[in-house]
């Protein structure tokens, strides 16, 4: 008989989704390799389940210090972001970093424009020229 206690053990671990619809899609088949590294930890800074549409509402930075200790390089953990905004994965919010006096960190929402992709109402939204609204 299978007690409380061990259907506590058999919880499975936190982790990061990346569904057969991300990987198989012509966004993800576009990014470099070090992007496709990278997307698992963009996605994972959402702590909102899968499924809840609250996590594509969900503001959250990634500095390039916290890249660092993962093992990202300060010119590639740039190029990522490039990429995984042009590709549609995450939307910038805000500009962080140098640009801020180094007072704050960039900020992004996770986003679904990916799924658009190479198609005639695909949005493109370039990092580098990506100024807020507000300031």
């Amino acid at each position: 008989k299978m007690g409380r206690a061990q259907k506590i053990n058999d919880k499975l671990p936190p982790f990061v989704a990346l569904t057969w619809e991300i990987l198989n899609s012509e966004a993800y088949k576009d990014i470099t390799p070090s992007a496709a590294k990278a997307l698992p930890y963009f996605l994972g800074k959402v702590k909102i389940p899968f499924n809840n549409t609250k996590k594509y509402l969900t503001k959250f930075d990634f500095s390039y210090t916290e890249a660092k200790r993962y093992g990202f390089a300060t010119t590639t953990h740039h190029r990522t972001i490039c990429q995984l905004v042009e590709k549609g994965f995450i939307d910038p919010v805000d500009r962080g970093g140098l640009r801020s006096d180094g007072s704050s960190y960039n900020k992004f929402y996770l986003s679904k424009r990916w799924e658009k992709y190479g198609t005639d109402t695909f949005e493109i939204i370039y990092w580098n020229r990506f100024f807020p609204k507000d300031k």
